[in-house]
């Protein structure tokens, strides 16, 4: 499967996740997705391609449409419980731990775009709490990633879950890290000739 050809599938899978929303079919296309990663990450071991890159992405972007603060800000404007009333964002949260073994071959990868997409996945399937124990050896990359990183929406996620854990992020915070837009994953950038490390913006 080329880069063209996994972009054009991913773009097919919008109706699962069309305008940020969990759908039914969202939780089987992510496990699908995962199995994809599981058997490609036994071919690239360290050394993982740009498809693995947009797989995780993927991952990383429907992570972020069902995590704990996607669901704390719809349950302040519900009277009954929010996903008492959303199975399929129950449905997905579920699938965090199952979901978190699919990125982990790929933290340490030597391609620095397949291990970011990798560790914005796991920092928020780690929010599981099966997954507590994983989140110190997280909350190193994610340190590590703030020294070196200039993408806003990775800066503020790393942020975001060590703060969430508990960790002092003294001296680590930047200028413009509170920008909260819109997470685009590797997945959305446009096809042609640019640099896919260097998206259009």
């Amino acid at each position: 499967m080329t880069v063209k050809e996994t972009r054009q599938a991913l773009n097919a899978l919008e109706p699962v996740q069309h305008q940020n929303t969990i759908y039914e079919a969202t939780a089987p296309v992510a496990l699908c997705v995962a199995a994809v990663l599981a058997r490609r990450a036994e071919h690239h071991r360290g050394a993982a391609d740009r498809v693995c890159a947009l797989l995780l992405g993927w991952l990383a972007s429907v992570a972020y449409d069902s995590d704990d603060a996607c669901v704390a800000a719809h349950q302040r404007y519900s009277e009954e419980d929010f996903l008492e009333g959303y199975p399929p964002m129950v449905a997905v949260r579920a699938l965090r731990p199952v979901l978190f073994q699919a990125v982990e071959p790929f933290l340490d990868d030597r391609d620095t775009v397949v291990a970011e997409e990798a560790l914005c996945a796991a920092l928020v399937f780690a929010e599981h709490p099966g997954l507590a124990e994983r989140r110190d050896s997280l909350a190193d990359r994610a340190r590590r990633l703030l020294l070196v990183c200039d993408t806003r929406w990775r800066r503020w996620q790393a942020l975001d879950a060590l703060t969430a854990w508990g960790h002092d992020t003294t001296g680590f915070a930047r200028p413009g890290d509170d920008d909260r837009s819109p997470y685009l994953p590797s997945s959305a950038w446009p096809l042609g000739d640019g640099d896919p490390d260097n998206p259009p913006f």
